[in-house]
């Protein structure tokens, strides 16, 4: 009998994988990856609708910023009247931070609107950060920010800012007994046959016993321990080239821009470095 693929993945590999939870972002990404029925399930759950479409879905995105920090989305989906759909898994609550909202909105819209178009023309999006923890600690299972002006109407009420953005934190430790405190439930429960949505329960099955299933997540464990490995070399050859500008600079025998592509390193870091030991290179 051929051997299967459990008869060749280190156990430590399979019971890693049986461990995991959608609350971890890259099995999360993994199950609904490229799964439009089941991204379309959890955003109906997510914002109590019932008429969402989803057309395409995204994980893992990458959305390049040639002129600053570029950011990977968990999930980015579209659905059937153009509206665009971002959700993040967060375990730390740094992480959920305002400006992270603000700088996945901001990298969203400058890859959504095209050349010469108007700004009218943005789709409207949300932003919905699943966290591990209550972000308010207020116990509530959902939060939904809410922009106005600082003025009230003839009703009495503010006026509203209407930008077309809708932010949502989502409780990941609410349990009530409702579609909201299944889906965390679901989202933080490791086993696929105690899970509450068979939707859901499915999909993690699949990645987690069916021979296809675990071969992707066998592959998305080495590319992500070959991605940390680049990172670690990037990291350390960077504070490398710091700790070399820095002796030059002690030693005071060469200009700023000499040093500067000696190291490998920009021109204003070798002169910020410069400032912090308070030396004057040469001119």
């Amino acid at each position: 009998m051929a051997a299967s693929i459990f008869d060749t993945i280190a156990p430590k590999m399979l019971e890693r994988i049986r461990a995991l939870r959608l609350i971890d972002d890259d099995f999360m990404t993994a199950v609904f990856g490229g799964n439009n029925k089941l991204t379309e399930f959890l955003l109906k759950i997510l914002l109590s609708r019932d008429d969402i479409i989803v057309k395409s879905c995204m994980t893992q995105k990458d959305i390049r910023n040639l002129f600053g920090r570029s950011v990977k989305l968990d999930i980015i989906a579209e659905d059937a009247n153009g509206k665009m759909f971002n959700v993040e898994i967060q375990r730390a609550d740094k992480g959920a931070s305002a400006k992270r909202v603000r700088y996945n909105l901001s990298m969203l819209d400058s890859h959504t609107l095209k050349k010469r178009s108007d700004f009218s023309d943005l789709p409207e999006t949300y932003i919905i950060f699943i966290t591990e923890n209550d972000y308010l600690g207020l116990g509530e299972p959902i939060y939904k920010v809410q922009k106005h002006f600082d003025c009230k109407g003839k009703n009495g009420e503010y006026l509203p800012f209407d930008d077309g953005c809708n932010i949502i934190y989502v409780n990941g430790s609410y349990r009530g007994n409702d579609a909201i405190g299944k889906l965390m439930h679901d989202f933080f429960e490791a086993d696929a046959n105690a899970m509450f949505y068979n939707e859901i329960a499915d999909s993690v099955r699949f990645h987690k016993q069916d021979e296809r299933g675990v071969n992707s997540m066998c592959r998305i464990f080495e590319e992500y321990g070959d991605e940390r490995a680049a990172i670690a070399t990037a990291k350390a050859r960077a504070e490398r080239n710091i700790e070399i500008a820095e002796k030059m600079l002690r030693q005071n025998k060469m200009t700023i821009e000499e040093i500067a592509d000696i190291a490998d390193l920009p021109l204003e870091r070798v002169k910020e470095l410069a400032e912090k030991l308070g030396v004057c290179a040469m001119a």
